[in-house]
Formats: structure tokens, C-alpha cells, sequence
């Protein structure tokens, strides 16, 4: 039986359920990471000593990085779901290593901000 709104159950063959519940959970962890990100910007431009416009500038630099982080994530686990549906799998190749740069290099800014 469907309810309207829920996933339509699919057939539990080969490793189908254990890879989807695995892409479940790195969607998780890239949510996590994102979330941890921002809450980090959030406390920077609220608790930083000498708040100021740097201190909230630092902020929204970090606020949008994990921001980016979730969407980047939530678009990955989306990709992964199509490729499983589809019956095969292809790496995530230089998307993950360029998130992760473009958000090091914001973080990096954000503390530059702050000296």
C-alpha cells in the first residue's frame, strides 16, 4: 500500500537497500557538516570579543559555507539516488574535492576577516 508523500517501496534485491541506506547516510553527514558550519557563523558574529562589522561579516561568510555545504550535499545524495535507480554508480570525481576547497578557502577568508 502507497500513502501520498511517502517513497514508493522498491524490491530489496542484490544490495539495493544497503546502498541506498548508505547514501542516506552521507546526505546526513554533508547535512551535519553544513549545519555544524553555519552554527559556527552564527556564533562567531553573535559571541566574537570586539563584535563588529567583521565579526558579522566572518559570520556570513561561514553561514553561507554551510549553507553551500547542504545544498552541495543534498544535490550529491539526489545524483546518487538517480544513479542506484538506474543500476549503476559513478564516483563523485572532483565535485566533493571542490566543495571542500571552495569552503576551506571560506573559512580561511572568514578568519583573515577576523584578524
Amino acid at each position: 500500500m502507497h500513502l501520498k508523500g511517502q517513497e514508493v517501496p522498491r524490491p530489496n534485491t542484490g544490495s539495493a537497500a544497503r546502498d541506498q541506506l548508505a547514501n542516506e547516510r552521507t546526505y546526513l553527514a554533508w547535512l551535519r557538516t553544513g549545519i555544524s558550519v553555519a552554527a559556527l557563523g552564527v556564533a562567531v558574529a553573535k559571541f566574537a570579543p570586539h563584535r563588529g562589522a567583521h565579526a558579522v561579516a566572518a559570520g556570513l561568510i561561514l553561514l553561507f559555507a554551510g549553507l553551500l555545504v547542504s545544498a552541495y550535499g543534498t544535490w550529491r545524495y539526489r545524483a546518487v539516488e538517480r544513479q542506484l535507480d538506474a543500476g549503476f554508480f559513478a564516483p563523485a570525481g572532483s565535485g566533493a574535492i571542490l566543495m571542500t576547497t571552495v569552503v576551506t578557502l571560506l573559512a580561511l577568508i572568514a578568519v583573515l576577516v577576523l584578524i
